[in-house]
């Protein structure tokens, strides 16, 4: 067994899940870093078209998820 695999087994279970939150909290700003951001997508939309193609991928992302 791995050193990592038994450090977790012995923690207890309220550090366990601390843990748990730490690991995903990092996860999401590691894809926060790495997300497309509009503008990169495209630079000359107007502040209109922008709006338009947010609420649009937001509804993709819900129904996605």
């Amino acid at each position: 067994m791995t050193k990592f695999k038994t450090l977790v087994r012995e923690l207890d279970e309220p550090t366990l899940e601390q843990l748990f939150r730490q690991v995903a909290a990092e996860i999401e700003q590691r894809r926060q870093k790495t997300a497309i951001q509009l503008k990169d997508i495209h630079p000359r939309m107007s502040p209109e078209e922008k709006a338009q193609a947010t609420l649009e991928i937001a509804r993709v992302l819900r129904e996605r998820g």
